[in-house]
């Protein structure tokens, strides 16, 4: 038995003036004028660009102008805008999707059908008149990460200057919506969420990593494709959380989004795409000895592939339970959680990979 995508187009949802808001519990508590909402994502799933239309559906029901950031290329703002203006006819798409951004071989799920809904979704609130906007922030030709970081902080401070009291929903990935600074190779790298935050021209940043119940999404690790991703089992209805003692890293709360959908990028239909293995066929498949993990006390590993881009030589990243520090040396890895919680290996570097690859293969 394998996973099976829905063989359909993801089409937007919004609520009509007549109709509810999907509800959030706890969005009030971020709603304000002149706020700035970053939701952190994982790239590639339905749910994370159908909570920031909400976010926008909620904002807009409170009486406030609102502008939606996404990380795309600024160089597509021309399609975009005339997309928003248009009918969404199927030729409006078409023209939206001929862009560079939508037809690019490369494709890390940012630019995927729930995108696309999530854009027509905010097209079809200007048409019922709300006043919305949306800008896309990613900079082009930025000359290694962190200059990446301080053009988007920069892009996104801009569109908070035309209109203070908006209120700003960015989604982005869940490294640049950080508000915190360092990384665990530079601890002083400032992700653009931190910029952000201690810019002075910009009012209050609340910044929200994504919590979800597992489920799939499009990665790239090394390849590009539909990927199952384990989560936590209680993430049920879509909420936010800013409990202190549950704060991810970098973060200052959660939005939660129940179980994750792969989204696939816009230029190919979901038909097309390969599908994984359910997790029982998985857990009885013959795995490699060189996979077979070497283990602290924490437990065992089946499989630990991580996408590093760029010349990054450590990563945090965040589990539903616990922070990993992965970091290498050279040929090895070594993933650390705790004194006795840990997996290493050797690195394997893949040349020629746009953006650079790197898997870390866990050893006996």
């Amino acid at each position: 038995m394998r996973w099976l995508l829905p063989l359909f187009l993801v089409t937007s949802v919004v609520a009509s003036d007549s109709e509810p808001c999907q509800p959030i519990d706890g969005i009030g508590t971020v709603i304000e004028a002149g706020t700035v909402l970053m939701l952190g994502e994982i790239h590639g799933t339905e749910e994370s660009p159908a909570f920031a239309l909400q976010a926008a559906c909620h904002a807009s029901r409170s009486g406030l102008p609102v502008i939606v950031g996404l990380e795309l290329r600024s160089t597509e703002q021309a399609r975009v805008d005339a997309f928003m203006a248009s009918g969404g006819t199927e030729d409006d798409r078409k023209a939206l999707l001929a862009g560079p951004v939508w037809q690019a071989n490369y494709q890390d799920g940012r630019a995927s059908h729930a995108m696309v809904a999530l854009i027509d979704g905010l097209r079809a609130m200007r048409h019922e008149g709300s006043e919305v906007r949306l800008a896309l922030f990613d900079a082009s030709g930025s000359r290694g990460g962190q200059q990446r970081e301080r053009d988007m902080a920069r892009n996104v401070a801009a569109l908070i200057a035309d209109s203070p009291r908006a209120m700003t929903i960015v989604l982005t990935g869940n490294m640049h919506s950080r508000v915190s600074r360092g990384t665990a190779r530079d601890a002083e790298y400032e992700p653009m969420g931190y910029l952000l935050a201690h810019d002075e021209s910009v009012g209050r940043v609340i910044s929200l990593n994504v919590a979800y119940s597992g489920g799939s999404a499009w990665v790239c690790n090394p390849d590009c494709g539909v990927s199952r991703l384990q989560g936590k089992s209680d993430q049920g209805a879509w909420r936010i959380e800013m409990d202190e003692a549950t704060r991810p890293p970098g973060h200052l709360g959660w939005y939660t989004v129940g179980a994750i959908t792969a989204s696939v990028p816009a230029r190919i239909s979901p038909s097309e795409v390969p599908l994984p293995e359910p997790p029982e066929a998985a857990a009885t498949s013959e795995q490699p000895a060189s996979t077979a993990p070497k283990a602290g006390p924490a437990g065992e590993l089946t499989e630990a592939e991580v996408k590093i881009q760029g010349d990054w030589q450590a990563y945090d990243f965040s589990s539903q339970t616990k922070t990993w520090r992965m970091s290498f040396d050279g040929r090895r890895f070594r993933a650390q959680a705790g004194e006795d919680d840990w997996y290493e290996g050797r690195v394997v570097l893949r040349e020629g990979e746009k953006p650079p690859q790197i898997d870390f293969a866990i050893e006996d």
